[in-house]
């Protein structure tokens, strides 16, 4: 009995043993894939290759915050968001060349620290878009010549083909990750995510490099406030139009790999991209000091980033400065006239962590000369991405929010805290 009982252990230990690389080998496999559900037996890959390709991500703010000007003054939140969404591309599922349909939605939860204690203008938590489950974008588009033209329509939101940064997504402040906050802030058409209006873009690369886009939405100040989960369909012709063209120049950008993998070699020259947009909106606004109406608003942006070292033999480890103004002249109807943001991001700052990104920027917004008190925000922003694996990262952070809300002499908020982010 004994030794059958040594015998059953011996074969089970060889083939635990037997085993093991290959539990290893799908271990590996799941931790260095890119997403956190990986490839569903073979499934997703079959499923894009055929041209549906879905899409899903949580990301989380926890932050806390001492000598706060609101409420208690200290104090935490939870600010969360579930993105999900789904691309069909009928050149592949039809033989319809370049035509795509993609629909997103968005599950947000959680409150807002600057409201409930920190009092400050630019959102602590970049995430906080209410507790609400919504439908976001849902649109055709078309490319043309080789993608050299490409036309939108349909629900749309603004920040993913206007202002927006891949280099801003390093930040937890709402002040500038997504957009500089002072342009969604003062048009009800310039929406950012989840949040959407009706809306056609066509974009045209002319010129390897140089992209430029134009873009005309509706205007409807109760698309954030829909408690119809975003499914509020209407087209009002007295809400107004919102209008925006952009010209953006890339260069030195690293050389693509085929099929839209990822880029496979460093251009000779360190990348850079400058963006440059003028935008206009019809339609009422309050005044901002007797509360009357008052016709239309405009304004423009420029933003500029640009590599300034790359750690020899990489593709793009290295320090990269950024910078972004967006100015809305007219100081009677808009709260945050002038905003400036600038920063730095270095990919792979500590040894052997060389997806990882550290992060530094300040914020500046002036309030209009119309409110009391008139002065400005500002906020100075430090983290430290730590890319676990692809689809995984954490984002220690800490904040000063200096003058919140244009208030001089109101202490300096400290916020600290982090992001989490899982892609599914």
């Amino acid at each position: 009995m004994v030794r059958t009982t040594v015998r059953a252990a011996s074969a089970g230990m060889v083939l635990a043993l037997w085993a093991l690389p290959a539990s290893a080998d799908v271990l590996d496999d799941w931790l260095t894939g890119d997403y956190a559900t990986g490839d569903w037996g073979g499934a997703r890959t079959r499923l894009e290759d055929a041209g549906i390709t879905f899409e899903g991500a949580y990301t989380t703010d926890l932050m806390a915050v001492r000598n706060g000007n609101a409420g208690s003054g200290d104090g935490w939140a939870y600010a969360g968001r579930i993105d999900f969404g789904l691309d069909l591309d009928f050149e592949k599922l039809a033989d319809i060349a370049g035509l795509s349909v993609y629909a997103s939605g968005a599950w947000s939860s959680g409150s807002n620290l600057s409201d409930q204690q920190v009092g400050n203008l630019f959102a602590v938590q970049q995430i906080y878009t209410g507790r609400e489950i919504r439908l976001s974008q849902l649109y055709v588009q078309q490319r043309l010549f080789e993608d050299m033209l490409t036309f939108k329509v349909g629900r749309l939101t603004t920040e993913e083909d206007f202002l927006s940064s891949e280099i801003y997504t390093n930040y937890v402040s709402g002040g500038t990750n997504g957009v500089p906050s002072n342009v969604p802030g003062g048009n009800f058409g310039f929406t950012t995510a989840p949040f959407t209006q009706w809306g056609v873009v066509a974009a045209v690369e002319p010129v390897d490099d140089v992209r430029l886009t134009v873009g005309v939405f509706n205007a409807d100040e109760k698309t954030i406030e829909d408690r119809r989960n975003g499914t509020r369909f209407t087209l009002d012709p007295e809400d107004g139009v919102f209008a925006v063209g952009e010209a953006s120049y890339a260069w030195h950008q690293p050389e693509e790999a085929a099929n839209g993998g990822e880029p496979k070699a460093a251009a000779d020259g360190l990348p850079g991209l400058a963006k440059l947009g003028i935008f206009g909106e019809s339609g009422n606004r309050e005044d901002l000091k007797d509360g009357g109406e008052k016709d239309g608003n405009a304004g423009f942006y420029l933003s500029l980033e640009q590599m300034v070292y790359r750690e020899p033999g990489t593709l793009d480890q290295g320090l990269t400065p950024w910078a972004v103004g967006a100015f809305l002249p007219r100081q009677s109807i808009n709260e945050l006239p002038a905003f400036f943001g600038a920063g730095l991001v270095y990919k792979g700052l500590i040894p052997t962590r060389d997806d990882d990104r550290t992060a530094l920027g300040f914020l500046y917004g002036k309030l209009s000369g119309d409110l009391d008190p008139n002065g400005s925000e500002k906020v100075l922003e430090i983290n430290h991405t730590l890319q676990m694996t692809p689809w995984f990262y954490v984002r220690p952070d800490v904040q000063l929010v200096f003058d919140p809300a244009g208030v001089s002499g109101a202490d300096t908020a400290v916020v600290f805290g982090g992001e989490i982010g899982i892609t599914f």
